[in-house]
């Protein structure tokens, strides 16, 4: 069970994966589909970080992608939506590179199902941090 102060960290995470889900969309209906792309991107983490800080007292910080949805999985444990939620933010990490470091840039039809995948991730962080749980 998380502290007082670790329910505080996690909702600020999910303060801040609301803030780039807005973005995000923002961003996807003004045809700018890079930002779109990258805020969908911090969206995710940004969730994740709220989920797993609020259900485990902390989340790990590093570059290793692949650990972060295996942490995901792990802290939502038997839930329904435990492997849901694993695929869509490893589906986010996995075009992390190509979005910000690569040199082609996203169109539209790329971009929408990023939305997509970061919207769902930040609507189970409310669930979760905001219901308790």
């Amino acid at each position: 069970m998380a502290t007082a102060e670790q329910r505080n960290h996690a909702r600020n995470y999910l303060k801040k994966a609301e803030e780039y889900a807005a973005s995000a969309v923002a961003n996807l209906a003004a045809g700018r589909y890079t930002p779109a792309a990258g805020d969908s991107i911090h969206a995710g983490i940004c969730a994740k970080d709220a989920i797993v800080t609020v259900l485990t007292g902390s989340t790990r910080k590093g570059t290793d992608h692949a650990t972060a949805a295996k942490e995901l999985r792990r802290a939502l444990g038997a839930r329904s939506v435990a492997a849901t939620a694993e695929r869509a933010l490893r589906e986010l990490l996995a075009v992390k590179g190509d979005v910000e470091y690569g040199t082609n840039l996203i169109t539209g039809a790329k971009a929408e199902p990023l939305v997509r995948r970061a919207d769902s991730l930040v609507e189970l962080a409310t669930e979760i941090v905001r219901l308790g749980g």
